[in-house]
């Protein structure tokens, strides 16, 4: 199977887990909706056209290998704005027409990815190609500001093989349904092991826009596993090995 494969590398970057409200945690690899949204600043394309253009029809598949040197906390205030509180103000009983309160945003420190990217379409292989090295905007991977380099580009060729190890990658799986085996090795085992465990988390894959507002929902989602620095094997599972680098992985 022929991919794009990039290398590429952050000082901060952040993937929020949808599911965290005050304190915005970050998932430690990118999900494929923040992969399309790096496609679409290197084509030059609004994140609505990202959705309707490659996310909604599956026009490309991705896989993923990484890990981050470190993590940080960035504090934030904001301005909340509910109608209790504007009316509040208009009456001139509040000081202020919003609150204020804080939040904490994950960020990932010193990032290493590897992107593996598919694409059915000859033309779309050979379009993304060329705009990855020469985008139209910033590449970034999480917020807009978060930016990426590039280090390298290479269209490469991997077969599908079975008796699979996976690990600082993300796969299109639920690991609480499905089994696996943790292989244990004395170079992979450091900390706590809770914090090495996979972990599954219910992403959205596609998003549905309201016409007037331009406002973002969640339309589609779906359960990927993440896998850290230790190792784990599938049940009869199948992936691509890059024996270059020493990365495996699932496309989605």
């Amino acid at each position: 199977m022929k991919f794009i494969r990039i290398k590429c590398s952050g000082c901060l970057n952040s993937f929020r887990q949808p599911d965290f409200h005050t304190y915005h945690k970050t998932l430690p690899l990118p999900p494929k909706t923040t992969v399309a949204g790096m496609i679409g600043s290197a084509l030059g394309i609004s994140p609505e056209s990202v959705n309707k253009e490659w996310l909604q029809n599956n026009r490309f598949q991705m896989g993923i290998v990484g890990k981050s040197n470190g993590k940080a906390n960035d504090l934030w205030q904001i301005r909340k704005y509910e109608s209790k509180q504007i009316t509040a103000y208009k009456n001139g009983t509040e000081s202020a027409p919003y609150k204020t309160a804080v939040i904490v945003r994950e960020l990932l420190y010193a990032s290493e990815f590897t992107l593996y990217l598919h694409f059915e379409n000859e033309k779309d292989f050979e379009l993304v190609s060329a705009k990855i090295q020469n985008p139209e905007w910033a590449l970034s991977l999480g917020r807009e500001d978060e930016l990426i380099l590039v280090q390298e580009i290479n269209q490469i060729d991997l077969d599908e093989i079975t008796d699979i190890s996976f690990f600082n990658t993300v796969l299109p799986i639920d690991f609480t349904t499905t089994p696996y085996d943790i292989v244990f090795k004395s170079d992979n085992i450091s900390g706590n092991l809770l914090d090495e465990a996979p972990k599954s988390v219910k992403l959205p894959v596609t998003f549905s826009y309201n016409n007037d507002s331009g406002a973002r929902e969640a339309s589609e989602f779906q359960t990927f596993s993440f896998i850290f620095n230790l190792p784990v094997k599938l049940k009869d599972g199948k992936g691509f090995y890059d024996e270059e680098l020493n990365g495996s992985f699932q496309i989605f």
